[in-house]
């Protein structure tokens, strides 16, 4: 009896100290054209996060903004895309 709850608690002792580690990485970049009348504005961002445990979540988005001048009147006209990818190790 005495073996088994030494056999516990230095299992418990070792799964503590398992070091928990996450990484975040976020990048994002904005790209603007402006010719006459027109502007076009391209914004992509990208997120990836990783956990302790090996587990991987990318999220990217991609936003494209156009506006347009005609008469005195603005006309925009927006894009967004968003998508999204978990991965867990084999």
């Amino acid at each position: 009896m005495r073996y088994l709850a030494v056999a516990l608690l230095c299992g418990g002792l070792l799964s503590a100290q398992t070091p928990s580690t996450q990484t975040d990485t976020t990048t994002s970049s904005q790209t603007t054209k402006k010719h006459g009348k027109h502007n076009k504005t391209d914004t992509t961002s990208t997120a990836t996060s990783t956990d302790a445990n090996g587990n991987t979540s990318v999220g990217a988005s991609k936003t494209t903004t156009k506006s347009k001048r005609h008469h005195g009147k603005v006309k925009t006209e927006s894009n967004t895309t968003n998508t999204s990818t978990d991965t867990t190790p084999k």
